[in-house]
Formats: C-alpha cells, structure tokens, sequence
C-alpha cells in the first residue's frame, strides 16, 4: 500500500531539478534539527520533547528544502464527451407556400421535437434556423425571406471543428436563393449528413415573372428598355396578361397565350423616363387560372433617373492604348461622358468637364501651360499618367503630391505593391493580389518625394524588390485633388487580368475608385441626414442625421423633425433621438415603394434643411420557386454515408442513427498542474 502510493505521488509530482536532490533535502532537515537537538548543552528538554521537536524540525524544514525545488503536481481529468447531433431546419417561406402549409406549421414540429427529446438521452442535440441568418432556436416559424444552405453548412464546420459531432440533419426543401450550391460547399465536411425532404415537388399552377433585365441609371429624356422573363407551369390553355406600371400610370400590356404545360416567354418593353429621381417599376401578370399563389406575379424594380452626366475628359499627348483602356472600364459606369481629345483638337473650355486624366502631358512637345493654369484655376480634379514622353520637371510644378527628381531621361519597369494602410477608399485584398500579379508597368527612374498631404495606393517593386517610391498615389492641396499613376501600360494590365481571372475587376475597381475619389465633392454641410438609398421590406428603415455648430463640432442637443412622404403622397411626421453626437430615427419596416423625405432644424437663428429620397425593396425570392429541389437534398446526403428521409419517416431518426457504428463517446483526458 505505502509503495503504491510512493509510486503514485513520484509519477504525479513534478520537479525542476534531478530527483536525487531529494537526498539534499533531507540532509538540509536532518542537519538542521540535529544542531539544535542532538548534542546541545542548552537543551534542558527531557528526551521525548526533544525527540519530538526533533521530528517536527526536520519535517518543516524538509519541506520547506522541497518547495525550494519548485514542484508542481499534476492532476489529471477524466472527461466524457457524447457526440453531437446538429438539426438544421429551413425557415424560409417557400417551405409553408404549397399545399401542405399546415401540416409544416403544426404536426411536422411535433415530430421533430420527439425526435430530438428521445436523442436527448443519448446525444447532445442543438437545433439551428437557417435561412436569411443562422440563428440557434428550437422550433421554425417559416418567415425567412431566403434560404442560403452553403452559409448555413460552412457554419457548422467552423463552429464545430474538433468537436465530436456525429451527424447532421437538414430539413427543408432544398429550394436555395443565395450562396453557392450546397452539395458544392459541403464537399470538404467529413460529417454523416442525413436531409429530411419538405415541400412538393409536383408542378402546380403558377404563372411568375421569373426575370426582369434592366439598366438601374437611366437619363431623363431618355427611352430605357427592360425585358421581363415570364414563366408558367400546369398552366396549358389559359391566358395571361402582363402590364408595366411606372411614374404613376400604366405604361405597357399585352395578352397573350400560355399553349403547354412549361411556357417561358421574353417580353420587351421601352419606357421613356419622364421624371428625375427614384422611381419604381411594378411588373404584374395576370391569369385567367388559379393558381398555387400569386405573391411571384408581381416584381417591383427601381430605376435611378438622373438629368445630367458627369463628364470626363481623357486628354492624351498623342494615341495610345491606355486610353482605350480607360475609357472601357469607365464606360460601365452610366454616370459618365468619356471624351478624348488631343491638346490640338480640344474643342470647349475646361470648366465644361467634371474631372481630367492627363496622359503623358505635359511633354516636351505638348507643355500645354495655358491647359493647365485653366485647371489650375477652376480647380479641376486631375489624374496624371506618366510615361515616357512626359516632361517630368515640368509635371513637378503641376502635381503637389510627389517631387520627382531626374538626371536623366532614364525608365524601368516596376510593378505595384499595395498599401494596407491606404484608406480612402476601400478595396479588397482579393482584387489587390490580383494586382500585385499583373506586368510592370513603364515608370520613370528617379527619387520619389512624398509629400505629407498625399496618400499612397500602391508602391513600386522592382526586380521584386519594394521600394517607398509611390506607383499610385492621390493628393489634395488647397481643395484640389489630384492622383498619379507612374507609368504607362495600363492596357496590359487590363489585357492581364482578363487573361488570369476572365475579368477585369481589379483594374476596372482600380480605375473606378480613382475617379470616384476625384470626382467626390467634400460635404461641409452644417445638417446632414444619410440613409442607405435602398432598403429591403424585410428590414428596419433607419436613418441617421448630423449637426454641427459654425466650428464643425458635433451637436445633439436641437430638435429634428423628418416629415416622409410616400408614392401616394401621403405624410408622416417624425422626430429624431438623440445618439451619442448625432441623431438617430427608426421608421420600422416600410411598403415597398419610393419614399421622399424633408429634415428641418435650427440652431439658433440659423435654420437647416435636408431633402432626399430612398427606396424600399422586396425581392420574395422565396415566391419564385415552389419546386421543391429533393434532388439536390438526395445528392447531399448520398456524398456524407447519409440518407434523405421524408416527412413520414421523421419517427426512424433515432433508430437510424442507433444503427451506426461511428456514433460513440469519445473519452479525452484533461491535465493540470
């Protein structure tokens, strides 16, 4: 008994030092009681005290000796972990929109939670909604506007990772509106997958608008075209009609025939764009059938209708297949009118235009002095891009963000190398890697000066070598902005990122951020009130304001009042609440609908305004398709050892699951010291 203890106590005690100090230890007591009691003439203790106190010396100071070794002991913990059984339920509306709605909303819950009750015994079980979020709750209430099962399942590999997990149930009817094909993004998961098929799969009457094509920027003025995409299932014989409804009337209808049982049909419509501002697009088909439902017959879209383009001038010192460039990536954006022209063919002034790109001027035979005091003076945001028959000293009294010193007419080729701190705009690592892997770019040699008021997008490396020399970069000086790219090529970047990605996303963000930085005006408005523009009929409508005082510091303590007026010209006066150094104003959820707005304040004698509008949206992506896809949750559960069930067979999940081997504790030990 005393040596298995002995034996327990050496394994579980820990020191810092040999074992064999042990001895020193007791040596050290040994030595220490023995001066002060064996031999001493002064000890006038009889012998048992003095045997007594001997004892206890060399026991106290023994460990006292031992806690000089720093010991630990170390404990161990015997832990017992059940596996984990994850149900993952649908709740978006699709679920409950065919014909066995009640059935989903009363007795299919029931069985589940039996289900999940007689696992409880056995198995851990948590249970998810999943749908437009991913939240952890017991039972579904079908009101999710999407349904997104690759979030959903990327979740619980995350949440999950090392855990003892034994198998997860999906219930829904496979019917998916957002993120990436579930059987796709559960390719990597190595846990059993069992899906549990709700919803029908039979064709039922339903006539939809499936698609509208359309352009969300469109001018006043202008005749703008949508195409509408509609679709009929089980629907052979009818009849349909299809109106257009914008800027308060109807616009468009047109009848016609729906002859087989799968009918899909394009229809083209042309809209003049009668009124500037957002405006709303209702799209309605009609039908002289019943059908299963008719929430997918109406689909609003909003079309941004503006009165004027910016304008932009590309001003070259002679072709070059830069400007081509340019101008594609800049001509997606419907808010600009592109323009080249050379120094010798400009027609118009300077003020005529909202921005410049400047390619390669001045130069040695384009100095183009009267150009640039006219920009100079109506301070017209510019981007410069240098090149090789730019006149570089010249380029130094024009852009005050970097002084560029040459000796020579020397250049060489350097890519770019993103600035992490750059912030102002926002730009993704992704499309920045991509970047960072396109050619070099022609640049000039030389010592790169920064100048404390700019701001670099990107640097030069050379021969893979980074350097501080500033390849992208924006400055603003005495309310001017101006930006510079240090080379040219930039049609091979477009070619080359095309060429890797098959797009051009990199290098059309890249160009469009810059223009949009320059193009930005700074808002020195005293009241300001800021929405999101568009907001979903599935959300809160919340709108923030902000006041300053004449030294643009943040006051809260003035009344703000919100008058909104809807599509019907109906009114709603509000009042914000105050929020830290701003105002904020909750409206709930809204109609969908386009909805004007006025602020008003005052401040002392100084009265504030604010007019705007926004737009609230409801997509019912969970009304297009009432199919359910037992397909997708059949190829799920096939690819993870699993198996789909359907609603009547609910009361085998725990018989299943008992079947398996692989569904055990896993015993773990836990040590401290």
């Amino acid at each position: 008994m005393h040596l298995n203890f002995f034996r327990l106590l050496i394994s579980d005690l820990i020191i810092g030092y040999p074992w064999w100090f042990i001895l020193l230890v007791v040596l050290v007591g040994l030595l220490y009681a023995g001066l002060l009691y064996v031999g001493n003439s002064k000890n006038k203790l009889g012998k048992a005290w003095t045997a007594t106190l001997f004892i206890l010396r060399f026991i106290v100071v023994s460990i006292l000796a031992f806690l000089l070794l720093s010991p630990f002991i170390k404990t161990k913990k015997r832990n017992i972990e059940a596996p984990v059984i994850v149900f993952g339920i649908d709740n978006s509306r699709s679920v409950v929109m065919g014909k066995d709605s009640s059935f989903y909303g009363s007795d299919f819950i029931t069985a589940l939670d039996q289900q999940k009750e007689l696992l409880s015994a056995d198995y851990d079980v948590d249970t998810y909604l999943f749908g437009a979020g991913i939240e952890q709750a017991d039972g579904p209430d079908f009101t999710y506007e999407t349904s997104d099962y690759s979030a959903f399942i990327r979740r619980i590999n995350e949440d999950y990772a090392g855990l003892n997990i034994g198998a997860l149930i999906i219930a829904g009817d496979g019917i998916h509106n957002q993120g990436i094909d579930p059987v796709f993004a559960a390719t990597t998961t190595k846990i059993p997958i069992y899906t549990i098929a709700l919803g029908d799969t039979t064709l039922s009457k339903d006539l939809k608008v499936n698609d509208v094509r359309y352009n969300t920027i469109v001018y006043q003025g202008d005749d703008f075209p949508i195409e509408v995409n509609v679709t009929a299932t089980s629907m052979a014989g009818s009849q349909g009609t299809i109106r257009v409804y914008a800027f308060g009337k109807s616009i468009k209808s047109q009848s016609f025939d729906v002859p087989g049982e799968r009918y899909s049909r394009n229809f083209r419509f042309t809209i003049p764009a009668e009124t500037k501002g957002k405006q709303r697009v209702r799209i309605v088909v009609e039908s002289d059938a019943k059908e299963i439902s008719i929430e997918n017959n109406i689909r609003n879209i909003f079309v941004d209708v503006l009165n004027n383009r910016q304008k932009i001038l590309i001003l070259a010192n002679a072709p070059h297949p830069d400007l081509t460039a340019i101008r594609q990536s800049l001509a997606t954006n419907r808010n600009y009118e592109i323009e080249i022209a050379f120094p010798q063919n400009l027609k118009g002034a300077m003020d005529d235009f909202d921005m410049i790109i400047i390619h390669q001027i001045p130069s040695v035979s384009q100095p183009a002095q009267a150009f640039f005091k006219d920009i100079n003076q109506k301070q017209i945001p510019t981007l410069f891009i240098l090149g090789k028959q730019s006149d570089l000293n010249a380029f130094n009294r024009y852009f005050q963000g970097i002084n560029l010193r040459v000796t020579a007419r020397v250049f060489e080729e350097a890519q770019l190398e993103y600035n992490p701190s750059f912030s102002m705009f926002s730009f993704s690592s992704d499309l920045a890697d991509q970047l960072e892997n396109l050619p070099p770019l022609i640049v000039p040699f030389g010592n790169y000066q920064v100048s404390n008021a700019a701001s670099v997008f990107g640097n030069q490396k050379i021969n893979n070598l980074a350097t501080d020399f500033p390849l992208v970069v924006f400055s603003e000086e005495n309310g001017k902005k101006s930006g510079m790219i240090a080379g040219e090529g930039l049609w091979i970047w477009k070619m080359h990122n095309y060429l890797q990605m098959s797009n051009t996303d990199a290098f059309d963000e890249l160009i469009g951020k810059s223009v949009q930085l320059l193009l930005a005006r700074k808002d020195k408005r005293f009241f300001r009130v800021n929405t999101k523009g568009e907001y979903n009929s599935t959300e809160n409508v919340n709108v923030k304001a902000e006041l300053y005082n004449r030294s643009y510091e943040p006051v809260n303590e003035q009344d703000v009042n919100f008058k909104l007026t809807n599509e019907e010209g109906e009114q709603f006066n509000y009042v914000f609440s105050p929020l830290e150094n701003a105002y904020t104003l909750d409206l709930k959820r809204l109609p969908v609908g386009v909805y004007q707005y006025a602020a008003s304040t005052q401040m002392g004698n100084e009265k504030y305004t604010s007019n705007g509008e926004f737009v609230v949206a409801g997509e019912l992506l969970e009304s297009r398709n009432l199919n359910a896809d037992h397909a997708m949750l059949y190829r799920l559960a096939g690819d993870h050892d699993g198996r789909m069930l359907y609603p009547d067979e609910i009361d085998n999940i725990s018989e299943i699951l008992a079947e398996r081997d692989d569904l055990k504790s896993k015993i773990y030990y836990e040590e401290k010291y």
